[in-house]
């Protein structure tokens, strides 16, 4: 499962929950203004995670809480430095000073927490999750703790337990019983998020059988969080109609009027707007040519409607309009919608270099 996009269109809280449902084992890569780190998982849970703005080792970690003497680290460390394959240091002081892995484990699960909160707050900057089998020997360059947790933290259980944290600061004790209540609250209503959905097609687009499949996988993911949607093939500066959904009020075929449908991409329009940024763009209609063109033909328009774009090789290929008439309540998990779009250009990249 490939993931990636901007901290602006998908939050970290979101991602986590999708690696969690997905239980997926992997890193994901974050970089912003604030700084840079990365999260492993094994099987959706958290067993590492690393920050520039938590620069603290392992060792100097024991030692503030007089875990391990200086001597015994400076030994580990020598020790570590004559072998010709990395060890991990956590490992390494278990096995040549008895150190309890249950208390080092306790206090990197701890630190853990604090790394993961603090990219909650994140709200822009770039992530991308790459799918690999965690391994308990890494480098402790790339991992200051030097460390994996034998049982992960539940990736879904750091999203309520931050966001508490959030509201009460983290000095306050956080009742473990709220914990536990929230975190079947949050699980009880994902669908209404569109996360379980988007788990779903993700694990779809994973098969490169898929082909030309693709495009009938984003109508009926739109189906599922929009009350109709028209998707056109871009062809130059013209948009060619393939296919909808919930189109009603004509007298001949909905399918037969799109499939018959051209649209110029005027200077200016939304389609315009769509294709230079090849990024979503949610607002309302506008009075260009081919706009007025499609608000005939949709009979009734709401306030705001969805255009999102189909990337592959670079290049808009195809676009998709969604609108939820007549009710006129914003498109609901639209965000996890614009995850699965990049990913589908991805996805049709792959299947096209096959």
């Amino acid at each position: 499962m490939a993931l990636e996009g901007y901290l602006e269109d998908l939050g970290i809280s979101d991602i986590l929950q999708i690696l969690s449902l997905s239980k997926k084992s992997g890193s994901l890569a974050l970089k912003g203004q604030k700084g840079e780190g990365v999260i492993c998982f094994l099987n959706g849970q958290v067993v590492r995670a690393s920050s520039n703005s938590f620069p603290e080792t392992l060792g100097q970690l024991l030692r503030r809480n007089k875990i391990v003497t200086e001597d015994q680290v400076d030994d580990a460390l020598k020790y570590q430095q004559s072998l010709s394959s990395h060890q991990p240091l956590g490992q390494i002081l278990i096995d040549k000073f008895q150190i309890a892995s249950s208390e080092i484990e306790q206090l990197i699960a701890v630190q853990i927490e604090k790394i993961i909160f603090s990219f909650l707050s994140w709200t822009e900057g770039y992530f991308s999750f790459r799918l690999e089998e965690m391994k308990s020997f890494g480098s402790a360059q790339l991992n200051p703790l030097d460390f994996m947790l034998e049982k992960g933290l539940s990736s879904q259980r750091l999203v309520v337990k931050g966001q508490k944290v959030a509201e009460l600061g983290y000095e306050n004790p956080i009742d473990d019983e709220v914990i536990e209540r929230e975190l079947a609250e949050l699980e009880s209503h994902q669908g209404q998020y569109g996360l379980d959905l988007l788990r779903g097609m993700l694990a779809e687009l994973e098969h490169p059988e898929l082909g030309g499949g693709i495009i009938l996988l984003i109508l009926r993911y739109a189906s599922e969080i929009m009350n109709r949607a028209i998707i056109f093939d871009v062809r130059g500066n013209e948009l060619v109609g393939v296919g909808q959904f919930g189109l009603v009020g004509h007298d001949i075929s909905a399918d037969d009027i799109v499939r018959k449908m051209r649209l110029h991409v005027d200077s200016g329009s939304l389609f315009s707007q769509v294709m230079k940024k090849k990024g979503v763009v949610r607002s309302s209609l506008n009075k260009t040519a081919a706009e007025k063109t499609l608000k005939k033909f949709l009979i009734g328009v709401p306030g705001e409607v969805f255009l999102g774009p189909l990337v592959s090789d670079g290049e808009v290929v195809a676009l998709l309009y969604g609108d939820n008439y007549p009710a006129s309540q914003p498109i609901c998990a639209a965000n996890a919608f614009e995850v699965f779009l990049s990913q589908a250009g991805l996805a049709m990249d792959q299947a096209l270099h096959v």
